[in-house]
């Protein structure tokens, strides 16, 4: 057997550095796969946390996610994510401002809700995204503004675990909902289009942040003076 050439050694010993940089990236990628894997699993592995129940508010003229007379005058719609802090600050102020001023009244004003997931973008996770999936399985029941309540109410930040499965299956638990359903609901994924249909539609809009609103397509400032001025503008117009 003839001794390799100094050419047929170097290549040899570069095929095998190969093969060894190969192997290190493989185990890397699969370290890597069950670390990720593991801060996906391990935090839904825990009980859920105490549920705080939220003061029951009134929600007149209740039709899905939206409130308000079909065929009004006046449309506020209202893109928001449930991690959001101003959507939450939003929906204790003029959310509640609005629905006490004109569509308790009986004026013809709808307010509807739209999600728009973008606080999983800035912190990563699915928290954003699982909340608004919950809150369609709650509406398939016909308790999306109650389950909004229950978000609200048990916020802790963006990005903590608030909005962990076996919280968003809790939260369906205290109020009421048939938990049975809900599960099946929320573990199929079922209403996961149906949030990406409302954030196409805020992109096609130019919506970037939340809250966005819009009054009858006009994008408006969220403080409630401004949503205020819109509406009666719109209710004035013949």
């Amino acid at each position: 057997m003839r001794p390799m050439s100094k050419r047929e050694e170097l290549r040899k010993k570069r095929q095998t550095e190969a093969r060894r940089r190969q192997l290190t990236i493989i185990g890397v990628v699969a370290v890597v796969a069950v670390i990720v894997a593991g801060l996906l699993i391990i935090p839904n592995l825990r009980p859920a946390d105490e549920v705080i129940v939220p003061v029951s508010e009134n929600y007149p003229q209740a039709n899905g996610k939206a409130l308000g007379p079909q065929g009004a005058k006046v449309i506020v719609q209202l893109f928001s994510d449930f991690q959001c802090p101003g959507c939450r600050q939003f929906a204790a102020t003029s959310e509640v401002q609005l629905i006490e001023e004109y569509i308790a009244t009986g004026q013809s004003v709808r307010l509807e809700y739209y999600h728009f997931p973008i606080v999983d973008r800035i912190v990563g996770g699915r928290e954003s995204r699982n909340a608004a999936q919950a809150s369609e399985c709650a509406n398939e029941q016909g308790q999306f503004w109650l389950y909004h309540d229950f978000l609200y109410a048990n916020w802790k930040g963006e990005g903590v675990g608030a909005f962990r499965d076996p919280n968003l299956k809790a939260f369906a638990e205290k109020a009421g909902l048939d938990t049975a359903q809900f599960n099946t609901c929320y573990d199929s994924g079922k209403y996961a289009s149906a949030v990406s249909n409302d954030e196409t539609l805020g992109q096609s809009l130019g919506v970037t942040g939340t809250p966005t609103v819009f009054v009858n397509r006009v994008q408006v400032q969220s403080s409630y003076a401004s949503l205020k001025a819109a509406v009666e503008a719109a209710l004035a117009q013949p």
